[in-house]
């Protein structure tokens, strides 16, 4: 295969149209199973179990209140928690069905607790239960689709401008668009959905998944709700190919952070059918994903180091940036405090941290560097690892930079 070869993956008549250049993806599939294994490697050695329980829990919050996020949900993450919490007391419980009985109209907020609601209950029990690649069926994606859009039909009544969800059921009409895209002729999603299955389980890898993840996209097999079947879909496939064992991350909330970007690259592979702009996109974000929980673990441990310390509440507060941040000059402390305090208030204070062993002062030239005096050995593997992701992505957001 030359470098820049084109090929055309699929062979039905409406996939056949999409592209895709493996050569153009910017993260290959050992890149991605390296970092994994570093991350394990460094679970079972530094990752203090409390720790460890905390990011579990934090991400499957957040994958979920993601996912119901890429619906448009207008669920603040206050109002997830509180309905996550309820699930956590009782899987079961029919806060909907309760308010029917009052006899009280159901709201769009109700829509979007509901919506929430059937997110988490589902990527719990995928999360909890093992599944192999081989599971995977057009059956099994329909059920999935039912499990994440239960009674949620009802709202059909009470909201106008509903888009049915015909629970379950692949998509039995024409007129669905994603912006001035078309998805398949409704009578070619069933064979496509079996084209894609067989495909996935030939490639099982992250790219392969990646390719599944844009073209079940791209078939729209589903009246509403494709974007949460195919993000729990694609969780569910990493961690059947050794991906993401633990649980610790997911591509979900990294698509939520950079939603404008994860729109405009999917609309890309669609407009353009070249499968290559959402792919990269995914590889993106999982290879970030991966980082963000080394870079959340450091952060738990600098501010523990930070409040282990007996020290004046201001000036805890202007040393607050550097549990987020590596390294940071003295101009920038000096912009986070301006209007806050003097600015020979704010160099006493950054003195006496230096005289009580907190941070240490740096001078290269005209500025002055601080840093905590916390050593760990995994900030050097985060460098490590930052260092390699920025000879591969031509974009990097500003807080995985800085780190």
């Amino acid at each position: 295969m030359s470098e820049n070869e084109i090929t055309h993956p699929f062979s039905t008549p409406f996939l056949s149209q999409f592209v895709f250049v493996p050569q153009g993806v910017p993260c290959t599939d050992s890149d991605i199973r390296q970092f994994d294994s570093d991350l394990t490697e460094y679970e079972q050695i530094y990752l203090h179990p409390d720790v460890e329980r905390s990011l579990i829990s934090k991400n499957e919050l957040l994958a979920s209140f993601a996912i119901s996020k890429a619906e448009n949900s207008q669920l603040t993450l206050k109002e997830a928690q509180e309905v996550y919490e309820m699930l956590l007391s009782d899987p079961t419980f029919d806060f909907i069905g309760k308010k029917l009985k009052l006899g009280k109209k159901l709201t769009q907020k109700d829509h979007d607790k509901l919506e929430f609601f059937n997110v988490v209950r589902t990527f719990r029990t995928v999360n909890q239960t093992r599944i192999s690649i081989t599971d995977l069926s057009p059956k099994f994606i329909a059920n999935i689709h039912q499990q994440l859009t239960q009674g949620m039909d009802i709202f059909k009544t009470y909201l106008s401008d509903f888009t049915v969800y015909k629970v379950g059921l692949w998509r039995d009409n024409d007129l669905i668009r994603v912006g001035e895209y078309i998805p398949a002729p409704s009578n070619q999603i069933e064979q496509g959905v079996i084209e894609l299955i067989a495909w996935v389980k030939a490639h099982p890898t992250p790219t392969g998944i990646a390719v599944f993840h844009t073209a079940l996209y791209a078939l729209h097999p589903f009246n509403n709700g494709n974007k949460r079947v195919c993000r729990i879909l694609e969780h569910i496939l990493l961690r059947s190919i050794g991906i993401n064992t633990k649980n610790l991350y997911s591509a979900s909330y990294y698509y939520h952070t950079q939603k404008s970007r994860y729109y405009k690259y999917l609309l890309f592979s669609l407009e353009r059918t070249n499968l290559n702009y959402f792919v990269s996109f995914i590889l993106e974000a999982l290879i970030l994903s991966i980082v963000s929980v080394l870079k959340t673990s450091l952060e738990v441990k600098r501010s523990t180091f930070l409040d282990s310390y007996n020290i004046d509440s201001s000036v805890k507060a202007v040393l607050k940036p550097l549990v987020k941040r590596r390294e940071l000059q003295f101009k920038f402390f000096a912009r986070y405090t301006q209007g806050k305090m003097a600015r020979q208030t704010l160099i006493t204070y950054l003195q006496n941290a230096v005289e009580a062993g907190i941070v240490k002062r740096r001078e290269e030239g005209r500025n002055t560097y601080y840093s905590l005096t916390l050593s760990m050995p995994e900030a050097e593997k985060l460098q490590r690892w930052m260092s390699t992701i920025r000879t591969k992505l031509s974009y990097v957001p500003d807080e995985f930079r800085l780190t």
